[in-house]
């Protein structure tokens, strides 16, 4: 299985091309109707867990495929077991601090990711 690291909006219409789904054939998968499929692909935000579990499998894939989706299962897990909650957070402030080093020692470029 592969995952997206982009926007929903974007997943979903690399995904719906890839497949060569039509909207409106989506629409009847997923008992959504088609044009909100056009609003999601512009939308930046997400639309709610469970739309994208529906949307999901209209397209037959894991909803997974969806960063944001994974971010809330994550974000759910995470609520519900606080102490490794600071475990994670203490492990990605010591990774971002050992980035910024290198950043500062010229051993990586520095390069904005937010294009």
């Amino acid at each position: 299985m592969h995952y997206s690291y982009k926007h929903f909006g974007q997943a979903l219409e690399e995904i719906i091309t890839e497949k060569q789904i039509k909207l409106r054939s989506l629409a009847k998968k997923t008992n959504l109707n088609y044009s909100y499929f056009s609003k999601l692909k512009k939308k930046s935000s997400p639309p709610p867990p469970k739309t994208m579990k529906d949307i999901a499998k209209g397209l037959g894939i894991s909803p997974y495929y969806f960063f944001e989706y994974r971010l809330h299962v994550l974000e759910k897990f995470l609520f519900h077991n606080p102490s490794l909650a600071r475990k994670v957070m203490a492990y990605t402030q010591k990774i971002a601090a050992q980035h910024q080093l290198k950043v500062a020692d010229g051993k990586i470029p520095f390069t904005n990711s937010e294009k």
